[in-house]
Formats: structure tokens, C-alpha cells, sequence
């Protein structure tokens, strides 16, 4: 296995580590079904992308962990006053619209890949 896949396949398992802590801190319940899907979509995207462009997808995960790890914090611990809903729609919002990002970048690399 290449240093790559090594490094890349170590950041998303902590990425998924941080995906269900996220989700299991405050129970099991519709809007943590919601934020499980987005934290998947965000994992298959970084995989997606990690089959045709491996640095991209490295990066990618490292800034995902980055934003989710502050968001994912103040979701748990300052969901006071209704503060929490604030904090799982930023998640859900930003995890939704990278992942959609990074999924329209890979479809257009692979195209292009296709038809070079």
C-alpha cells in the first residue's frame, strides 16, 4: 500500500470516528439520521474522489475534519437555548454542499479522463 492510501485511509477512519461520536452524543433521533446520512455522503464523496484523484481527496478529508470538528464540539457541549439547531444545520448544510462539490468535481476529472 502506498503512502497515500495509508495516509488517506487513516484520515477518513478518523473522520468517521469523529462522524459517530458526533452522532451518538446526544442520542438517537430523526435530525441525528439526517446528520449519519450527511457525515456518509461526506465519507463516499472523499472515497469517490479518492479513486481518481488521491491528493485532492487527502485534502478534502482534512478540511472536513477541520469545520466538523469545530461544529461537532459546539453541537455537544453549547447546545444550550436552542443553540444546537444552529449547529446540526451547519453541519448538515456544509457537509451537504461539500460533498456535492467534491462528488461534481470527480464527475468532471473522470469525464475529462475519458475522453483524453
Amino acid at each position: 500500500m502506498r503512502q497515500d492510501n495509508k495516509r488517506f485511509w487513516t484520515e477518513w477512519f478518523v473522520f468517521l470516528l469523529l462522524a459517530i461520536v458526533s452522532c451518538m452524543a446526544e442520542g438517537w433521533s430523526e435530525d441525528t439520521a439526517l446528520l449519519g446520512a450527511a457525515y456518509t455522503l461526506s465519507l463516499l464523496s472523499a472515497w469517490l474522489c479518492h479513486r481518481v484523484r488521491p491528493r485532492a481527496a487527502s485534502g478534502n478529508l482534512i478540511v472536513m475534519f477541520a469545520y466538523n470538528a469545530v461544529l461537532s464540539y459546539n453541537l455537544v457541549f453549547n447546545s444550550r437555548y436552542g443553540a444546537g439547531l444552529t449547529w446540526w444545520f451547519f453541519i448538515l448544510l456544509l457537509n451537504t454542499i461539500h460533498s456535492i462539490g467534491l462528488l461534481i468535481y470527480t464527475s468532471i476529472i473522470r469525464f475529462i479522463k475519458i475522453n483524453h
